[in-house]
């Protein structure tokens, strides 16, 4: 089995960590159809894998997940998780992120885990944050706070 192969279980038990964190905040899961559609204007409401746009190549970009709050997020939030078991291609593509984060003019929160990228690129990651619309980068741990304080 290659390490991808193993590693995909271990990043969908982190997404779905980040999902019940959203659900036990108050937020209704929608399909990505029932949210671009029409995210009714009072709900607290995400959906996974939703198309919001563009990536900087011009391809239909999807997130992990991408949420409505009628007052802290009327325009809606991106959270993207990024899991690394071990080193590898990860730390390359923390610049193409922030490229098409800032593409597009939603939000964006980083939610690393799983300590598998270099050091100085979550520094240069962190470095990043507040110089458009990268908001955070944070680990599950900060994430799962973040969410018992009502901040998300």
């Amino acid at each position: 089995m290659t390490d991808g192969k193993r590693a995909n279980p271990l990043r969908h038990k982190f997404v779905s960590k980040v999902r019940e964190q959203l659900e036990n905040r108050g937020y209704n899961r929608l399909s990505p159809r029932e949210f671009m559609d029409s995210v009714p204007s009072n709900e607290l409401c995400f959906s996974t894998r939703c198309p919001i746009g563009e990536t900087i190549y011009g391809t239909t970009r999807k997130v992990d997940f991408v949420l409505h709050h009628p007052t802290l997020w009327p325009d809606c939030l991106v959270i993207r998780c990024k899991w690394q078991a071990k080193s590898g291609s990860v730390d390359e593509k923390y610049p193409y992120e922030v490229a098409c984060i800032n593409h597009l003019s939603i939000p964006t929160i980083i939610v690393l885990d799983g300590h598998g990228y270099q050091s100085e690129a979550k520094k240069w990651l962190l470095a990043q944050v507040g110089s458009g619309n990268l908001l955070q980068v944070v680990n599950a741990r900060e994430f799962a706070r973040f969410c018992s304080r009502g901040e998300v």
